[in-house]
């Protein structure tokens, strides 16, 4: 099961990503991103760090995650990848297109 913590950093957003981000889970990760730019963030860190799989689904889930944010103005940006997730970006280009960070500090500090 996914689960998520959000806390905001001056004006930035922190979304604290655990579990498994599969085909289950991906939709409400999509929801709780668009949920936060509805409400107006535009700069949005996900700490990947306790993600132990990312499938399709949720590769997917990240891409309209950065299509939505950076339509509305804002940036998107990945700390502390996981193993998995720095594999499946890899295998996937989106390490191309997702802009990620070591640590959390150098994240929001790019935000």
């Amino acid at each position: 099961m996914l689960t998520f913590e959000l806390s905001r950093t001056g004006a930035a957003s922190l979304l604290e990503v655990a579990g498994r981000l599969d085909d289950g889970e991906s939709f409400r990760l999509s929801a709780v991103i668009g949920e936060e730019i509805a409400a107006g963030a535009r700069r949005l860190a996900l700490d990947m760090s306790e993600i132990d799989y990312l499938g399709e689904a949720g590769l997917f889930a990240l891409m309209q995650a950065l299509k939505l944010t950076r339509r509305n103005g804002g940036v998107l940006c990945l700390a502390q990848p996981s193993d998995a997730v720095r594999e499946a970006l890899a295998a996937s280009g989106l390490d191309q297109l997702i802009q990620t960070f070591d640590t959390l500090a150098e994240a929001l500090g790019a935000l």
